[in-house]
């Protein structure tokens, strides 16, 4: 029985080939992980009403976020870069500096999403979206808007 093979002689493949290879494993999952998460928090743009961001103006900065509410009568003033008016909601009121052109229902009392940032206590905007339907029509001769278009139930 000389050619018998003498198995308690034959070496074996060593552990810690196969802890690197797991361990070099998780820590791509880890970095894959915490790379979409951060990728997700800078393209997270939060929403607010226009009561929640002025309590919130200090914490915000200058974080982009839009804020919703309504157009108080008679407060649009066209400028040659866009327009200037003031949203209001939850007894809050909060001048608007928008950049750009606005959507064709943007009138007295319509609820206006503002999406931009805080410039001290005007709020910047680059772009409004109107939170209704297309046949939008104001109360005639309003000087005050019948609802809160934003109110939180």
């Amino acid at each position: 029985m000389a050619d018998a093979v003498d198995r308690s002689a034959a070496i074996p493949v060593p552990r810690t080939r196969h802890r690197l290879r797991y361990a070099i494993l998780a820590l791509v999952c880890i970095g894959a992980v915490v790379w979409m998460l951060v990728l997700m928090q800078r393209n997270v743009v939060f929403f607010k009403t226009v009561s929640q961001a002025v309590a919130d103006r200090e914490h915000d900065g200058t974080r982009d976020m839009r804020i919703g509410g309504a157009v108080v009568p008679g407060t649009i003033e066209a400028t040659s870069y866009g327009a200037v008016f003031e949203l209001t909601q939850g007894g809050e009121t909060v001048t608007i500096d928008h950049h750009g052109s606005e959507p064709a229902l943007f009138k007295d009392c319509a609820p206006v999403v503002a999406d931009g940032h805080w410039r001290g206590t005007t709020f910047e905007s680059g772009q409004l979206l109107i939170k209704h339907g297309n046949d939008y029509e104001p109360p005639a001769g309003a000087k005050r808007c019948p609802e809160d278009p934003f109110r939180e139930k």
